[in-house]
């Protein structure tokens, strides 16, 4: 099961900031950071493979990729 979770380093929550978990364990990070007209303001990242990261316009899109991305990085691992 997927879920989303608000961010907390050092005790202090990261406004526009999510960690997205599998089954309960971190697998990567969505923010909200609005850089410039004509950049999608959707930052993304796998916690485990930092190559695997990109922007997208919405989050519901920032979402599913690194729901694919994982799913990739996990199917690779078995």
């Amino acid at each position: 099961m997927w879920t989303r979770i608000q961010t907390v380093i050092d005790g202090n929550t990261v406004s526009g900031d999510w960690t997205i978990c599998r089954n309960e364990l971190p697998v990567g990070r969505v923010s909200h950071d609005p850089q410039q007209a004509g950049v999608p303001a959707w930052a993304w990242a796998l916690l485990e493979d930092p190559s695997a990261a990109g922007r997208a316009w919405t989050e519901e899109a920032a979402l599913s990729a690194i729901k694919a991305s994982a799913e990739k990085a996990g199917d690779a691992a078995a």
